[in-house]
């Protein structure tokens, strides 16, 4: 008992040092908490990952975009069934601790690609015929009480400006490896704005899902798309869907030892 007492007489002795000692042990254990979050959301992307999908992206880094003129391209190769496009958009919802993953798509052949998505018919066909329409995941949406209709602002980050977007769909996953925290929207909705504000970044993509049609081709329509654009201004890495997850998850290593 003397003993606790001379331990709670120390720590209010400078009630700033001890502040600031709890404040400093919150945010590492808050920071932790977060990033194994992330962790656990790429491993289930791992589990859920598909035998005929492909991610093209460009060979120098993930950061570094791809012109959209690649599309037809990668169409046209044997083996090849199915091919949507997008970028990571990165928007904030209000404040930055509303962390979950938004990208832009192309929507009808992307749905198409991830069956594990599902979609009411008609909530589908709204988000494909709206170009301001996003869908998002069951668990983001009962997150923030977002219903079919509501009006959501993201605050781009690597896309600068308010972004207002109507709520089209609410999926949910197949089972239980299916991320449901996604948010998604038009990629031409993002292209037509940045052709007004940035030109430059224009008629550009951050990657390209590939559909092929049997499995055991993955591996040479991988190396027919990369061969195909070697020695262009921007050369892809094509691997599948698996590998490019694994990829992910293997950076965050160094973060949580």
């Amino acid at each position: 008992m003397i003993i606790l007492k001379i331990i709670l007489r120390n720590a209010f002795r400078n009630k700033l040092r001890t502040l600031l000692t709890v404040l400093g042990i919150t945010t590492a254990i808050l920071a932790f908490g977060l990033l194994r979050t992330m962790v656990g959301t790429w491993y289930s992307g791992v589990k859920a990952s598909s035998a005929t999908r492909l991610v093209t992206r460009n060979a120098v880094s993930l950061v570094f975009p791809l012109p959209i003129s690649y599309l037809q391209k990668i169409r046209q190769l044997d083996g090849v069934e199915s091919v949507s496009y997008g970028n990571w958009f990165g928007g904030i919802y209000i404040d930055e601790k509303n962390f979950f993953p938004n990208f832009v798509v192309e929507p009808k052949a992307y749905l198409h690609l991830y069956p594990e998505f599902i979609l009411p018919d008609d909530e589908q066909e709204d988000f494909v015929m709206d170009r301001r329409g996003c869908v998002v995941g069951r668990k983001i949406a009962e997150r923030f009480g977002w219903k079919i209709g509501d009006i959501i602002t993201l605050k781009g980050t690597v896309f600068p400006g308010n972004w207002d977007l109507v709520l089209r769909g609410i999926y949910r996953g197949r089972d239980k490896t299916i991320d449901e925290t996604q948010f998604f929207f038009h990629w031409d909705y993002l292209n037509e704005r940045i052709k007004q504000l940035m030109p430059r970044r224009a008629e550009q993509v951050g990657f390209y899902i590939v559909g092929v049609s049997r499995a055991e081709l993955a591996p040479q329509v991988a190396l027919n798309i990369d061969a195909m654009i070697k020695n262009s201004i921007a050369e892809t890495m094509t691997e599948t869907e698996k590998a490019y997850q694994q990829g992910f998850v293997a950076k965050t290593t160094a973060l949580l030892l």
